[in-house]
């Protein structure tokens, strides 16, 4: 009986081993047949910039970009609409429906990143990566946001490509205390000034090549006059203080703190009391600095504008007219003034009141017709203004491709600008229109009588080899469009002849400098945005540039520089020696290495 037992037993472990031998192997060739993802990571340290000393508790954030433009990859699950419903009774509206291009599927975006923190050494781990380009941000309360292998403050890092199951290791980022700047605001009778909004700003440079100001803060001064601009990154600012031209005090969204405050108007104000950014004193903020500013800022007067309206020699004023105000912020946005109806028809005249001093442009509308005119107010009523409305003219256009190609997928759009005093107020009225793939045509309407400057801005894989305005140069050249004559015909031919540039940028070592601006700037025509041509360095020094018009340029590759810094005409000037010169052929791929210009040289 026991063996009985003893032999079942055996029996039934040899059959347990042969089927555990069986699923093992089974379960391998199954691992075989599906492809197993091997992921990668990122490990390093963030230490307070000058030192050795670890910081805690940053926040670390890995991106996605597109290794060939340098733009971050769109994720899923980010904020499309915030809507707070106020009626329950009222049902929410229904979702957006998804879609993608052609009406199919609209494409899967992947989720974010996890951010993590830093340890009590400063220690980082970023797990769970799949092959790709990446960028690296930390930020911490009181510090500078940094990008790994940023060079300066404004700088984009440098992109980190990954590859399958690959542990990058070792990856240092500094970061450098903010500063903070406070004071008191008095008015001109000594008092506190209360309610008054503060920026600290810095001259800048648009992607259109404007010149205009990157705010680094705002505040707004207490009941007793007080203010605190915190964490401003370091850099050279202009400190200024009042009612910027726009909308009155307290009538923009938002309002007024207390209801008990009068919401004054305040003289838009620069440290130490100049009312001219021209005689502004520039502030110095170093890393970590407390400053204190005080200065005193006057109540402002409001003033009006006012004139007449008409519809042209012999023409009865319009029975309804719209009228606006159309003002660009120090920062490059614009926005509009719309006053309820301060127009009389029986006598075509208008009036605006309670409007801050500024520059803004005035416009008129009557159904199809329409009037502008720039309007400076300074220090006194603006009167006697004339608006005489138009219907403006019909420009009619075609696109053509060289060689007789078909057109871009994406339509061609051709811009507008006018030239005037006070020009980049009419940011909202650049007339604009869209050539499409179709057969190329456009039609810009309604353009009124004056001086434009045309561009066509980047297309994907091609550059615009001419520009023709009643058969006259317009790439280059300003057009002048005028109300009466045959009506004018733009002519638009496009190559898909570009060129290419990489190479690699070195240090004084020969090493190579991740992270790197580098810039190509046109010999001439250096008013035509769409000709310069910017790219960052990856971890091994290459760059790649591509979409160049043939001609003259010169290469910089700068350790830092402000976002497009490079437009600053001053700038080019103090570099230009530094430049690498480059002459591009259509077609052409040129390999060409540099030196970098190390931060704070000439």
């Amino acid at each position: 009986m026991g063996n009985r037992v003893t032999q079942k037993v055996g029996f039934n472990r040899t059959v347990l081993l042969t089927v555990m031998v069986v699923a093992t192997v089974a379960g391998s060739l199954l691992a075989q047949q599906q492809p197993q993802t091997v992921k990668g990571r990122m490990e390093g340290t963030v230490l307070r910039e000058g030192t050795a000393e670890p910081i805690y508790g940053a926040k670390v954030t890995v991106t996605r970009v597109n290794p060939a433009t340098g733009a971050n990859v769109p994720t899923a699950g980010t904020l499309n609409t915030y809507l707070i419903n106020p009626n329950p009774n009222v049902p929410l509206p229904p979702a957006p429906a998804a879609g993608g291009p052609a009406g199919g599927p609209a494409p899967v975006q992947p989720l974010p990143i996890p951010a993590v923190l830093t340890d009590r050494a400063g220690k980082f781990i970023v797990p769970d990566l799949d092959e790709g380009a990446y960028r690296i941000a930390v930020t911490l309360n009181g510090y500078v946001k940094t990008e790994y292998g940023q060079h300066g403050f404004t700088g984009q890092g440098t992109t980190l490509t990954l590859t399958r199951g690959e542990s990058m290791k070792d990856l240092l980022v500094r970061m450098t205390r903010a500063a903070n700047v406070y004071g008191r605001i008095t008015d001109d009778s000594g008092q506190p000034a209360p309610g008054v909004p503060l920026q600290i700003i810095k001259v800048s440079y648009n992607q259109a090549g404007m010149r205009t100001f990157q705010a680094g803060g705002t505040a707004r001064t207490n009941d007793r006059g007080e203010y605190r601009l915190y964490w401003v990154t370091p850099g050279r600012y202009y400190l200024a203080a009042g009612t910027p031209q726009g909308p009155p005090a307290g009538s923009a969204p938002g309002g007024n703190p207390s209801p008990n405050e009068s919401g004054d108007t305040y003289v838009f104000t620069y440290y130490p009391g100049a009312t001219d950014l021209s005689r502004a004193t520039s502030i110095d903020v170093k890393a970590g600095a407390e400053m204190a500013m005080d200065f005193l800022v006057p109540r402002a007067q409001l003033y009006k504008i006012s004139g007449h309206i008409s519809g042209g020699p012999n023409t009865p004023s319009p029975a309804a007219v719209g009228i606006s105000l159309a003002f660009q912020t120090l920062t490059g946005g614009s926005g509009f003034i719309q006053l309820s109806q301060t127009y009389d028809p029986a006598t075509g005249n208008f009036e605006m009141r309670n409007i801050v001093p500024g520059s803004y442009a005035l416009q008129a509308n009557a159904g199809t017709v329409t009037a502008r005119a720039p309007v400076e107010v300074v220090n006194s009523d603006v009167t006697n203004i004339a608006l005489d409305l138009s219907g403006g003219v019909d420009i009619a256009g075609k696109v053509q491709i060289e060689g007789g190609g078909a057109l871009p997928s994406a339509p061609v759009r051709i811009q507008l600008r006018p030239i005037v005093k006070g020009a980049s107020n009419f940011v909202g009225f650049a007339p604009a229109a869209q050539a499409m793939p179709a057969d190329g045509t456009f039609k810009i309407e309604r353009v009124l009588a004056g001086e434009y400057r045309a561009a066509v801005p980047q297309i994907a894989g091609h550059y615009v080899k001419e520009l023709r305005f009643d058969r006259n140069d317009a790439l280059n050249s300003p057009i002048e469009v005028r109300q009466s004559g045959t009506p004018p015909v733009f002519e638009v031919l496009i190559s898909p002849n570009v060129a290419q540039i990489e190479g690699v940028v070195t240090d004084e070592r020969n090493q190579p400098e991740a992270g790197v601006q580098v810039v190509l700037v046109p010999d001439k025509n250096r008013d035509r945005p769409e000709l310069f041509k910017a790219g960052v360095t990856d971890q091994a020094g290459r760059y790649t540039m591509k979409d160049i018009a043939p001609g003259d340029y010169k290469l910089f590759a700068w350790e830092a520089l402000d976002s497009f810094g490079y437009f600053d005409p001053d700038l080019l000037k103090q570099y230009d020696a530094r430049g690498k010169p480059i002459h591009v052929e259509e077609l052409g791929k040129l390999k060409v290495d540099t030196k970098v210009i190390p931060e704070g040289s000439r």
